[in-house]
């Protein structure tokens, strides 16, 4: 499914289940926990979406923000803080947890297709 793989920024116990999923689905799934390295990460690899829990990786939200990658950003609760994070991305959707699975494939689907039309800002799902 097109050379691009999909970076999860979670805790293993949640990149065990994505990544089952997503692996089933065609693409290549790996973990990334490392804050410091992470813009290093990003301009080497051929990266197509980043799965980000926060608020675990809210930390790398402003960075990640620089580079135009499509975002999913998973939280269990919609606060000001996140909100505030969300702002300036271009490119980017929020989940809620519990997780719809079937619609979190879908728009997973939709994003490394390359034919969805982002608009500006985000999208909460």
């Amino acid at each position: 499914m097109g050379d691009k793989s999909i970076l999860i920024i979670d805790e293993k116990v949640f990149y065990r289940i994505s990544s089952a999923i997503l692996e089933s689905m065609g693409y290549a799934v790996e973990l990334f926990t490392d804050a410091v390295n992470l813009p290093a990460r990003l301009f080497n690899k051929e990266v197509g979406l980043i799965v980000i829990n926060y608020p675990y990786g809210a930390s790398m939200l402003n960075e990640i923000k620089k580079w135009d990658i499509a975002t999913i950003v998973l939280t269990d609760k919609l606060d000001g803080n996140l909100f505030d994070l969300l702002n300036g991305f271009e490119k980017s959707y929020c989940m809620v947890k519990p997780l719809d699975y079937d619609k979190f494939k879908a728009v997973i689907q939709e994003v490394m297709s390359d034919t969805i039309i982002f608009h500006r800002g985000y999208s909460i799902v």
